[in-house]
């Protein structure tokens, strides 16, 4: 049995003042601020007395045991990370990463004062949502634009707005939950409206709107399908059908694009679908969208539309709730310009990671592979978000050898973490989703996984 400690021993510990005038320890104190270092060195101390350890104490033991505990305790526990899953809006991730150009351009909108609602014509307040409207504007075709915190938000405003008390008419086949479990249904009615079902969940036709609705109609609903496919016996309507419908009969038609497509991913190699632009042009009156998906920008959601019902959101007591932050405005607008410009394959991560060619990633990994004695294979890529749920971009990927779990494992606990995917019994580090830069850390988290292997 260890010896514990005599009564010496414990008397041989510092005061708690001495301690916080030793040099290093008044560093840390200048790091994290006197009453934390007080507290991590108590709790340290009681440590080691209750274990009956007290004659092992020294200062370098503890400068190193507050220092591990403070690092700890005291930062935010959201960090970065590399992305090789092989999935380019990985909602786990953060969805789409933000370009660093975007930060450089809106610092001195965000570490400094705005006009973020003051109109400088006038001198008197302004309206946040301007700030993004004309260029929604130019870039969707739209009369006006609102800026939310996501999209969910922006489906939640839309419909209390518009539809408040009424009934919304939605095909079956669009009832989706999204991720957390939320599911449209719940939206719809938190929104103070009633859910009017029609069709089957494969087959919905126009007919089926046209018979619905009724004088207590307050709007037609389109969602996009997102993280699935129905596939088989099935029928939807066109969208100038459904335009048509609305304009007959006086209801608003509405969509939930959801992805926030502002370009055609055909070029990338996806399925043909329609654009918010699309969408507004075919005659939708309303498109909500998110913009850290395919818009590739932070989270936030988007109303574009008609003026007159995106100015009943504009002045509904929700849109209080749910409006977003100057630092919003400076990095959306940032890449709707980048759209405007047709500049998104060079300013926006995304259109990067789905413009890189596979003879550019087969480089780049023959050269971690020459490094670290790993394989390079072929791998399939997705991009994520429910905006393409069955379909994916052909890519590169590093194997290394060695038992999957565990090296997947390893990789979580790295300072700098890398999301791997496990294909099989092998581990894959998809190099669409990581950046160039990141190239030379992904080829020592490889050599470490053969040196502890």
């Amino acid at each position: 049995m260890a010896e514990r400690d005599d009564p010496a021993s414990l008397r041989r510990i510092p005061s708690m003042d001495s301690l916080l005038s030793e040099p290093v320890l008044v560093k840390i104190v200048e790091t994290w601020g006197r009453e934390p270092v007080k507290e991590a060195i108590r709790n340290y101390l009681d440590a080691l007395r209750a274990a009956g350890h007290a004659r092992a104490f020294s200062l370098e033991k503890l400068t190193l045991a507050i220092v591990s505990s403070l690092d700890t305790s005291m930062r935010t526990t959201l960090r970065r990370v590399i992305n090789a899953s092989g999935i380019i809006i990985h909602t786990n991730l953060g969805r789409s990463p933000v370009a660093a150009a975007s930060w450089d351009s809106g610092r001195e909108l965000v570490t400094g004062y705005s006009n973020l609602e003051l109109d400088l014509e006038t001198g008197g307040r302004g309206k946040r949502h301007l700030h993004v409207s004309e260029l929604a504007a130019k870039l969707f075709g739209c009369d006006a634009a609102l800026l939310v915190n996501n999209n969910a938000a922006a489906v939640l405003l839309l419909l209390s707005a518009i539809a408040a008390g009424k009934e919304v008419i939605v095909s079956r086949g669009e009832l989706v939950e999204i991720g957390g479990a939320f599911r449209v249904p719940d939206v719809i009615q938190q929104g103070g409206a009633k859910l009017r079902e029609v069709g089957t969940t494969n087959r919905t036709r126009a007919a089926d709107f046209e018979a619905a609705i009724g004088r207590r109609t307050g709007a037609i609903l389109s969602v996009h399908q997102s993280n699935f496919q129905i596939v088989g016996f099935t029928e939807e309507p066109e969208m100038r059908e459904l335009a048509r419908i609305a304009r007959a009969k006086k209801v608003p038609w509405v969509v939930d694009e959801g992805s926030g497509r502002v370009v055609d991913l055909a070029r990338y190699g996806f399925r043909r679908q329609p654009t918010v632009r699309e969408l507004l042009a075919a005659g939708a009156d309303v498109v909500t969208c998110s913009t850290d998906k395919l818009v590739g920008a932070s989270q936030g959601g988007l109303i574009l539309g008609r003026r007159d019902l995106l100015e009943r959101c504009a002045t509904h007591p929700l849109m209080r709730a749910i409006r977003p932050g100057k630092e919003s405005f400076a990095l959306v607008g940032d890449a709707l310009a980048a759209f405007l410009a047709e500049r998104h394959e060079d300013r926006i991560p995304i259109y990067r990671q789905l413009s890189t060619s596979l003879d550019a990633l087969r480089q780049r990994a023959e050269r971690i592979a020459a490094a670290t004695g790993a394989k390079v294979v072929s791998s399939d890529a997705a991009l994520g978000g429910g905006t393409t749920p069955a379909e994916s971009i052909a890519s590169i990927a590093i194997s290394p050898d060695g038992e999957a779990s565990r090296m997947q494992r390893a990789l979580l606990e790295r300072k700098l973490p890398i999301i791997s995917r496990i294909n099989g019994d092998r581990l894959l580090l998809d190099l669409r989703t990581v950046q160039p830069d990141e190239d030379s850390e992904v080829a020592e988290a490889i050599s470490e996984l053969r040196i502890k292997s």
